[in-house]
């Protein structure tokens, strides 16, 4: 077949490479100038298939979510039966997806900065309490973990600091913590190698519903269009696809979730014990994250709102630094910060939209949240297993659009 896929992130750039693999005719567009660039750019990198109950709500919602609206929805979505077998299809996914991208890179030898281990820290008795509804969740999906006691987090992170000590933490110890921009980009060369064609600085018109498998694109601005036909497009575009899904009367709860993150230089004293992250940690009170990407750490706040200038607020920064500050005094003095902020698309449910849209012809990858890194391949597995006609995993209608 001769598929279109609409958007390179993380997600698309799998797509592609497991369609391409199976030896469909595959073509990628992408309207930035490179691909990963936007909410796969400098996310947290955790490969974590489902969210974890004490973290999945905004910090501020604990006050005031009576009045929020969005809060609100999840807490019906999260109420309804399905909820938890929705999730349980996710780690299946995910199991999947780790499986086939493992292999990739024994087989290609691909290398990207990437760590194991993953450590949700509790900063008081109360934050700790979330522990136990964490740790059912976790183990409904068979996801291994353990609750660890203050004095034993310095065996998951032995630079953590002990002054002010935390309460205990939640430790997930199998979950991998990769720099998923790196692993795109590896992965788009092997789309190529396969015969994938990606057209950067490229933007897709509205699709036109009644053809929805012919693309007018070009490059920006008002400039010559062409126009391509499809056996199948694939919608990988995330918060892009919003306006558009709307405008043609398919209601779904997506959300444009904004976030930042700061990427800096470790201070790395030679002789001297690692001062840094060795995974990824979760800072429970606040919703950051430290990750370790090989000599660098990236601090990320989830929940920021987006700064006009394009860099996060003074305020966030001091924040985050503060947070990375508390808990690796000796990490970072100084050094100067690569920042970013974007948006993810969510839906309340916190499960991606997988699978045939409306229209004939046009089928939907799009909504990951903060799982999309960890869902990419498997998505792209069961993607490629529909449009081939291919019997689908048990529970994948769970992820259909017509279940709102």
């Amino acid at each position: 077949m001769h598929i279109g896929i609409v958007g390179a992130g993380f997600v698309g750039v799998c797509t592609a490479l497991q369609l391409s693999l199976r030896g469909h005719r595959v073509e990628v567009f992408e309207r930035r100038g490179g691909i990963a660039t936007e909410s796969s750019f400098a996310g947290a990198g955790v490969l974590c298939p489902t969210a974890l109950p004490s973290l999945a709500q905004h910090p501020h919602w604990r006050r005031r979510s009576p009045w929020n609206a969005q809060a609100r929805r999840q807490a019906r979505a999260r109420r309804q039966a399905d909820w938890l077998a929705r999730q349980q299809v996710l780690a299946r996914l995910f199991e999947l997806g780790e499986h086939w991208l493992e292999q990739l890179e024994a087989e290609h030898r691909l290398e990207c900065e990437q760590t194991r281990g993953w450590l949700v820290l509790r900063p008081d008795e109360r934050s700790l309490r979330q522990s136990d509804a964490d740790a059912a969740h976790l183990t409904s999906l068979g996801l291994p973990h353990q609750i660890l006691g203050p004095d034993e987090l310095a065996s998951a992170e032995p630079a953590l600091a002990s002054a002010p000590p935390a309460a205990g933490g939640l430790w997930l110890p199998q979950i991998r913590v990769v720099n998923t921009r790196q692993l795109a980009q590896q992965l788009r060369l092997l789309a190529q190698q396969t015969g994938t064609r990606f057209h950067l600085n490229t933007e897709v018109e509205d699709i036109d519903p009644r053809h929805p498998t012919q693309l007018s694109h070009g490059g920006p601005g008002a400039g010559p269009r062409q126009e391509t036909r499809f056996d199948a497009v694939v919608l990988c575009t995330g918060t892009a696809s919003i306006p558009w899904l709307r405008a043609q009367g398919l209601r779904l709860p997506l959300q444009a979730a904004p976030g930042c993150s700061l990427t800096a230089p470790l201070h790395l004293p030679e002789a001297m014990p690692d001062p840094a992250p060795r995974g990824a940690i979760t800072d429970a009170q606040t919703g950051l994250t430290l990750s370790r990407m090989g000599e660098r750490v990236r601090i990320t706040d989830p929940w920021a709102d987006l700064s006009p200038n394009g860099r996060p607020a003074i305020q966030t920064q001091r924040r985050m630094y503060a947070t990375l500050e508390r808990w690796f005094p000796e990490a970072g003095h100084g050094n100067p910060a690569q920042a970013w902020q974007g948006t993810r698309a969510k839906l309340p449910d916190d499960a991606p939209v997988l699978g045939p849209s409306p229209w004939p012809g046009l089928w939907l990858n799009l909504g990951h949240g903060d799982q999309g890194s960890a869902l990419a391949g498997g998505c792209a597995q069961l993607l490629a297993n529909a449009l081939e006609g291919r019997p689908a995993l048990e529970g994948q209608d769970l992820l259909g659009c017509t279940r709102w």
